[in-house]
C-alpha cells in the first residue's frame, strides 16, 4: 500500500539465453528492463542443441557471470510458478532447446511472446526464407522486433502470417555499435595487432550444403595475401559453428582445431574467440565477409567491406544484395589483392555512398532500440 492505494504488481519479463555470442542481440533490452521500475527482468539459460555446435554450460554460466547478469538455469527454473507476463526469445529454431521451452509449450504458459533476430539475415534460397521468417516463433509470437522497414517487407513477403505483429525498433544489436569509436577493445588483441592495419575476416560454416562460406575455396587465398603484406593483420573470426562443423565432417578432430588455431597465430594471424563482436569490429578497419550477418551489420562502422562471393552458392536475399551494392566483391585471389592494395594505399572509393546508406538498413541508429522494444513489451502486457 502507498498513500492509501495497492501498488501494481510488476509485470516479469523472462529472456531466453542460449548462446554468448547472442547476447549482444538483448544486452540493451534487458539493461533497459532491468533500469525500468514497472518490470521484473529474468534472464533464463538455455542449453543450445545443435550438432554443429558444442555447448558448455561453465561457458554460458561464465559469459554471465562475467557481465554480472543474474540467471536462472532452466533446469532449476519452476515455469509453472513463475507468473511470466511476457517471453523473449532470443533463437527461432525451437529444435535447439529444451521440449519445455518450444513455441507450442511455452505459449500457453505466457501470453505475451517475442523474438528479436538471432542474425541480422543476408542469406538467398527458398528454404532460407523458411528458417529466417516461417518458424513458429517468427509467424505465430506476438512480436518480432526488426531493425528496418526494408526486413519488415521481408516478413510481408515471406511470413506466413504476414507482418502485422513485427515493429520496427530498430535492432537492439546495433545498441552496441552506436560509439564504436570509443568501445575499449581488449588490450590483449590490440597487443596481438601490433603496429599492423587489422582487416576483419568472417567465414561462414556452409562449405557442404548452402555453399554461403567461401573458407574451403579461399581460405589459401587470404593467408597466402596476408603473407605477402606484412603491414597488415588478418583477424579471423568465423561463424561460431565452423569449428564443430570441420569435426563433424571428419575434417578435423579437436586437436586438429587446436593445432590448426595454433599455426594460424604462428603465421600471424590474430584468432578472435570473445564473445562480444564489438572488439574485432573496433580495433579492424576492414572487414572480408562470407554471407553471414557481420555483412550487414559491419556496415555501420562506415569502413570498408569486401564480399566474398561463392559463385556456386545460394547467394544473398533482398536484403542482402541490397546492402553488397555498396561493397566491393571478391570471388578469387585477384580480387582479395586488390581490396587489400586499395585499403593500404588510403582509397576507399565507395565509401561516402556506404556511409550514406547506414540510416537505410537501420532505423534510428540511435543507442536505443532496447528501450524502444521495452516499451512496446510492456504496451502488449499492459
Amino acid at each position: 500500500m502507498r498513500n492509501g492505494q495497492s501498488v501494481p504488481a510488476k509485470r516479469r519479463l523472462a529472456i531466453l539465453y542460449q548462446l554468448p555470442e547472442s547476447w549482444a542481440n538483448v544486452r540493451s533490452v534487458w539493461e533497459a528492463a532491468r533500469d525500468d521500475a514497472d518490470l521484473d527482468v529474468i534472464v533464463v539459460m538455455l542449453p543450445f542443441i545443435h550438432k554443429d555446435y558444442q555447448w558448455r554450460r561453465e561457458v554460458s554460466e561464465a559469459h554471465l557471470n562475467d557481465m554480472g547478469v543474474p540467471f536462472v538455469a532452466w533446469d532449476a527454473f519452476d515455469l509453472d510458478k513463475a507468473g511470466l507476463d511476457a517471453v523473449l526469445y532470443t533463437s527461432p529454431y525451437d529444435e535447439t532447446r529444451p521440449e519445455a521451452y518450444r513455441f507450442a509449450r511455452l505459449r500457453q504458459r505466457v501470453r505475451c511472446t517475442a523474438y528479436i533476430p538471432y542474425g541480422l539475415e543476408v542469406g538467398g534460397g527458398e528454404h532460407n526464407y523458411v528458417y529466417q521468417y516461417g518458424q513458429p516463433v517468427t509467424a505465430g509470437a506476438s512480436a518480432v522486433f526488426v531493425r528496418s522497414e526494408g526486413v519488415r517487407e521481408m516478413f510481408v513477403r515471406h511470413c506466413p502470417s504476414g507482418a502485422r505483429h513485427v515493429h520496427v525498433t530498430g535492432h537492439p544489436r546495433m545498441d552496441g555499435l552506436v560509439d564504436l569509436a570509443h568501445f575499449p577493445v581488449d588490450p590483449a588483441l590490440r597487443e596481438a595487432i601490433g603496429e599492423r592495419r587489422a582487416v576483419l575476416w568472417n567465414a561462414h560454416f556452409s562449405f557442404d550444403g548452402d555453399l554461403w562460406s567461401t573458407f574451403d575455396r579461399l581460405a589459401g587465398d587470404i593467408l597466402d595475401a596476408f603473407a605477402s603484406r606484412p603491414d597488415l593483420a588478418l583477424l579471423f573470426r568465423p561463424h561460431p559453428l565452423l569449428w564443430k562443423k570441420l569435426t563433424n565432417l571428419n575434417i578435423l578432430d579437436e586437436a586438429g582445431i587446436a593445432a590448426l588455431k595454433d599455426e594460424l597465430r604462428e603465421r600471424g594471424v590474430v584468432v578472435d574467440e570473445r564473445s562480444d563482436h564489438r572488439h574485432a569490429f573496433a580495433a579492424s578497419e576492414a572487414m572480408m565477409s562470407d554471407v553471414g550477418s557481420f555483412l550487414m551489420e559491419y556496415l555501420a562502422t562506415g569502413k570498408p567491406v569486401l564480399y566474398l562471393c561463392n559463385p556456386d552458392g545460394l547467394g544473398l536475399n533482398e536484403e542482402g544484395a541490397a546492402v553488397v551494392r555498396h561493397y566491393q566483391s571478391a570471388s578469387d585471389a585477384a580480387g582479395i589483392g586488390a581490396f587489400l592494395d586499395q585499403l593500404r594505399r588510403g582509397e576507399d572509393p565507395l565509401g561516402a555512398d556506404r556511409r550514406a546508406a547506414i540510416d537505410e538498413f537501420f532505423h534510428a541508429f540511435d543507442g536505443q532500440a532496447g528501450r524502444r522494444v521495452v516499451e512496446v513489451l510492456k504496451e502488449l502486457m499492459a
